[in-house]
């Protein structure tokens, strides 16, 4: 029990650090907002130097999540499914995703505080802040919010109540940092979370979620791009 203990609070501790690490990497891409009109050069520059802090930070959840999936209790993620199995898996995925999509496209409402912040940044840095939507926040937030999440605080999988509570904790977890539970566009990112916790714990390879999390950013990206 003991030993649980520690590892929750190990848990707990690098989900948190990871968290303030993934704010301070970004805060160049940030500096950004504060320039009237930022030349293609300056983007460049913060993204480049975004590119390396958030580099940093991968190499530091890469060390860890490794580290979570060496000490678990079980050899879930290492019984490996299928390639054709993990494919079929993504399909499936894609097509929720879709459904989600369209459900949230169904229902008007105002964009959360997030949403919000992301558009007022495209309209000044339209490709650094894809750059860094797209590419680099699927990365580490995957890392974070699957690949510890699920080594660090769900360390046994074999029971099927299990695999249900991870994914609704998770999904809550995920609509948390992005915006109030009490926001009127919290479900759509709980079930979003939800959706990338599945993918991973029924692939068992954080590749497809981190997969899926940027094909669902770049969605979001295309109507202010185009």
């Amino acid at each position: 029990m003991a030993e649980k203990f520690r590892r929750y609070l190990l848990g707990a501790g690098l989900m948190f650090a990871a968290f303030l690490l993934y704010q301070a990497a970004n805060l160049p891409a940030d500096l950004a907002s504060f320039i009237k009109h930022p030349t293609m050069i300056e983007q460049l520059l913060l993204g480049g130097a975004t590119t390396i802090l958030a580099g940093l930070v991968i190499w530091f959840l890469i060390y860890f999540y490794r580290y979570g999936l060496a000490h678990r209790e079980d050899d879930y993620f290492a019984q490996q499914p299928t390639r054709k199995r993990k494919w079929a898996i993504a399909g499936v995925a894609l097509i929720g995703l879709f459904a989600l999509l369209m459900a949230q496209s169904l229902i008007r409402e105002a964009p959360s505080e997030n949403q919000h912040l992301i558009n007022e940044m495209l309209k000044k840095t339209p490709w650094l802040t894809a750059y860094t939507a797209v590419i680099i926040a699927p990365i580490i937030e995957e890392l974070i919010f699957r690949g510890l999440f699920y080594n660090y605080f769900f360390i046994k999988l074999g029971q099927r109540w299990l695999l249900v509570v991870g994914v609704v904790v998770n999904g809550l977890l995920f609509a948390s940092i992005h915006t109030s539970l009490w926001s009127p566009s919290a479900w759509i990112y709980f079930f979003m979370g939800a959706l990338f916790a599945s993918m991973y714990v029924k692939t068992r390879d954080l590749r497809f979620s981190i997969g899926l999390h940027m094909f669902n950013n770049a969605l979001g990206m295309l109507p202010v791009l185009l």
